[in-house]
């Protein structure tokens, strides 16, 4: 996921493989434990706004005549607030630590804790990056969002 940011975060559809892999864990959870987990919404709202604008970005590319679908500035503003709600999802597990690791030390090792929060932490720091980076992109890349609106507005 960090190489993906890195390196193909001029697009948002590098998102769309991250967020798939946490929806369908979330998924899992839910079936699994038979709780809700908030992933399932928030992963939810990435992947719908990555989808679309694949579906968006691809009708644009493969067309030649006149696609009137409008401005397209939400799509940014969609996946800006979807990676925001996913830090924020991972942000509970920091912030209500000191109640979760009492249930979880009944079945989970001391080291398996350890990594759990651990990963919570760095995916919070990363949906945090995504979201700054998914704000700015285009602002210093030829293919932008104002791109994609000149073409939809032909």
């Amino acid at each position: 996921s960090w190489l993906l940011l890195l390196f193909q975060s001029h697009r948002g559809q590098y998102l769309l493989p991250i967020s798939l892999i946490g929806w369908i864990w979330a998924m899992v959870n839910i079936i699994r434990t038979k709780r809700l987990d908030l992933g399932i919404v928030t992963f939810g709202i990435v992947l719908l706004g990555t989808l679309v604008e694949v579906y968006m970005t691809h009708k644009v590319s493969s067309s030649s005549e006149n696609i009137s679908l409008g401005r397209v500035w939400w799509i940014k503003w969609w996946l800006t607030i979807g990676c925001i709600l996913v830090a924020a999802n991972f942000s509970l597990v920091v912030i209500f630590w000191d109640s979760i690791s009492k249930e979880l030390e009944k079945s989970k090792s001391q080291t398996w804790m350890k990594v759990f929060l651990s990963y919570c932490i760095i995916m919070m720091v990363f949906w945090i990056a995504a979201a700054f980076k998914n704000q700015v992109r285009g602002e210093n890349i030829p293919a932008t969002y104002a791109s994609l609106d000149e073409a939809l507005a032909k």
